[in-house]
């Protein structure tokens, strides 16, 4: 990775090209309102997301000035999340590498990534009344054989099509979990870092439901901060922020902060670990693939 976050634009554009770094500025001494949308995932994520970008902007504050986060939680469903930045006018997001949804749109990309790939990691969520069928499961080809329900929109349901998987691809996040309730596909699943907390917070949804303990999905599935086209100087920011937290530690504790009940609960390590392919992982960080953290 570069010292520098790369700014993308579609290859018709006729200003910088397809990839331009982004060179140090004038920085400035007012507090700088930063607009961060954070709608569209689980609180649990939501929650990470927020503390890493503040302890970016905080570690930055002597460089750069003082700050103000100013939080926008609206879910943008399906292709609105395109226009982010281009209609809705926020300066910072974070999503996965290589959002399909964002390829012909302006921004910056901070190829950092924020969760150790922990993300990628996926808890298989089932009906409890499944548990023997699944219990019987120990391999891909077998798992292939169930299909799995997915949001529309996701980009999960292209990589497990990718990898040979059958997919229902409809609703929402909100209505997965009756709608597997409800028969319309075999399974689901969410990252390991999300599901204890969605477990404890939607009793009435999970009612009926559990998780298969001996086996895991990963993928790559980096999460990067995305920012505004015209925010360079945040981009920069935040780009030198995510390298102060990672070399100082201050990532690893909030990692460990929010996420070490999963960690050790799920019993990760003696589960196992069904691996596929992510076709839009960019070059920037393919070779990041983690192993299973702790």
């Amino acid at each position: 990775m570069g010292a520098h976050p790369v700014c993308s634009y579609p290859e018709n554009d006729g200003g910088c090209g397809a990839h331009k770094r982004i060179l140090p500025g004038k920085k400035s001494t007012c507090i700088k309102k930063i607009n961060f949308w954070s709608g569209c995932r689980t609180v649990p994520r939501r929650d990470y997301e927020r503390a890493i970008l503040k302890s970016v902007l905080q570690a930055t504050k002597e460089e750069y000035g003082d700050w103000e986060l100013i939080e926008n939680t609206k879910d943008y469903h399906g292709v609105t999340e395109s226009r982010t930045f281009r209609e809705f006018g926020h300066d910072v997001f974070v999503t996965i590498a290589g959002n399909r949804k964002m390829d012909d749109e302006r921004k910056i990309v901070v190829y950092k990534p924020i969760l150790n790939g922990l993300l990628g990691y996926r808890a298989i969520i089932i009906r409890k009344e499944d548990k023997g069928i699944f219990a019987e499961i120990h391999c891909e080809k077998k798992l292939k054989q169930k299909q799995i329900g997915i949001p529309e929109t996701w980009f999960d349901a292209e990589l497990f099509r990718y990898n040979g998987f059958s997919v229902v691809e409809r609703g929402t996040y909100d209505d997965m979990l009756q709608r597997l309730k409800n028969r319309e596909f075999d399974y689901t699943a969410l990252g390991i870092n999300e599901i204890e907390r969605v477990f404890d917070e939607k009793v009435d949804e999970v009612d009926g439901l559990d998780l298969v303990e001996h086996l895991m999905i990963y993928y790559p599935l980096p999460l990067l901060f995305y920012v505004n086209p015209n925010a360079p100087e945040l981009a920069e920011r935040i780009d030198r922020g995510m390298s102060i937290i990672s070399e100082n530690k201050t990532m690893d504790r909030i990692y460990y902060i929010y996420n070490r009940h999963a960690l050790k609960n799920l019993n990760l390590g003696k589960r196992t670990i069904i691996r596929l392919k992510n076709p839009i992982l960019p070059k920037e960080i393919a070779g990041l693939a983690c192993e299973l953290p702790g």
